[in-house]
């Protein structure tokens, strides 16, 4: 299909079990931290960098079933700004089983390390560790009908001492009822649970410990905050092939999330106040379309309202509104050209304790490129995008543009 051959700079040939790879690109961006026009007069804004990767994808098919892995090595080198090089990797492993004709599903592991996005923490250098394990179980009891399962857990930890608040235990559960119908049509009720604990609180106000002779002397927490919630969630999501042109997808349900509000952790001075975070329930979904115009040509959009988190300590959760449109254009057989544009407003909901004005964010961002396939395993893109946010909060705002050229190469 044209989507499928658009989304994948560079394609396996069919039948093959191992991939390996490797990748270049080099940028400039006019803002890399994301930071305000009055913010860290001294820091250099513009920067060039580089990202090389290197790894190895492999897609074995043993039987009825399935092994899909990869592992992939990163380099992030700074012009400027040397002391936030970072090297990362992402590995990941899924087994696709299945038993006689009624039963499937998945079984697998992920684990990464990878910089944290400037945009979300600012000037911090922060090294975030992933871990996932997840399984899936499906049983097709009628020929348009199925149930299911699956369990998943993740582990979150971040390297930056200002961060440890973040860091996260979660644990998924969710039962899902589908239905197709004869023209490949799906609609499926969910219920979903999670539990996530943080084991570390969130600080809100501190003192020093002696007088005012901090450092060398450690802040006391005063006021501290507890992340650990169990959400609930009942969805009804469907995908519907309107034509052989047009696709939708769909996702509506309502969230419900309650926070445990446990003083967590050990203090060396006195124990701090439990500021309570409110707890939040509402209406989340998503809507999705893809439109193939034409043979060449692929229209995308979407809109959603979701649920985040919020790494602010001025707020227990985030609502994303949102809306993104994507085009693809296949100019000749190896000429591409991609263009986006993304809107989202964050309303950062529940106050923890503090007076501080709560946060509410207009993040808009715009990105052209122009792909060139010279033979089937290399790709090269080159393209442009800009971006800017406007918040209630001025030391929050940002705009950037930025340049990049990318290389990619599939053995």
């Amino acid at each position: 299909m044209l989507g499928a051959s658009l989304a994948l700079p560079a394609q396996a040939h069919e039948g093959d079990t191992f991939r390996p790879f490797v990748s270049y690109g080099t940028f400039f961006d006019s803002n890399l931290f994301r930071l305000a026009d009055n913010e860290s007069p001294g820091t250099p804004r513009s920067e060039r960098y580089s990202v090389l990767s290197a790894g190895l994808n492999v897609d074995w098919k043993p039987g009825r079933q399935q092994i899909v892995a990869s592992a992939t090595k990163t380099r992030v080198r700074y012009n400027r700004n040397s002391i936030y090089d970072s090297d990362g990797n992402d590995y990941q492993a899924t087994w696709n089983w299945r038993l006689g004709n009624r039963l499937s599903g998945n079984a697998g592991a992920t684990q990464s390390l990878s910089q944290s996005n400037f945009d979300s923490v600012g000037l911090v250098n922060n090294q975030v560790t992933r871990k996932r394990r997840f399984g899936r179980a499906e049983w097709e009891f009628h020929p348009r009908w199925r149930i299911g399962g699956g369990i998943e857990t993740a582990d979150y930890a971040n390297s930056a001492s200002s961060l440890v608040s973040q860091d996260a235990q979660q644990r998924t559960q969710d039962v899902v009822l589908t239905y197709r119908t004869p023209k490949g049509s799906s609609l499926r009720a969910q219920v979903r649970r999670i539990d996530a604990e943080y084991p570390n609180p969130q600080i809100l106000a501190s003192v020093c410990s002696f007088l005012f002779f901090c450092p060398p002397f450690p802040m006391n927490p005063t006021d501290v905050a507890d992340n650990s919630y169990k959400q609930t969630e009942y969805n009804l999501l469907g995908d519907w092939s309107a034509s052989g042109k047009l696709k939708l997808r769909g996702q509506l349900g309502w969230v419900d999330r309650q926070y445990k509000n446990v003083l967590r952790g050990d203090f060396s001075g006195p124990p701090p106040q439990l500021k309570d975070r409110p707890d939040f329930n509402g209406l989340a979904g998503r809507v999705s379309a893809d439109w193939y115009a034409t043979g060449k040509t692929l229209l995308s959009i979407s809109a959603y309202q979701e649920l985040g988190g919020a790494q602010d300590i001025n707020a227990s959760s985030v609502l994303k509104k949102g809306a993104s449109v994507n085009g693809v254009w296949l100019i000749r057989e190896k000429w591409r050209l991609n263009a986006g544009a993304t809107f989202e407003n964050r309303d950062f909901k529940g106050d923890p304790g503090t007076t501080q004005l709560q946060r509410n964010d207009d993040t808009i961002s715009e990105t052209l490129s122009i792909s060139y396939m010279p033979i089937e395993a290399v790709s090269v893109d080159v393209g442009v995008s800009a971006g800017r946010r406007d918040s209630n909060i001025s030391v929050e705002d940002y705009q950037f543009h930025m340049l990049f050229a990318n290389v990619r190469a599939d053995f």
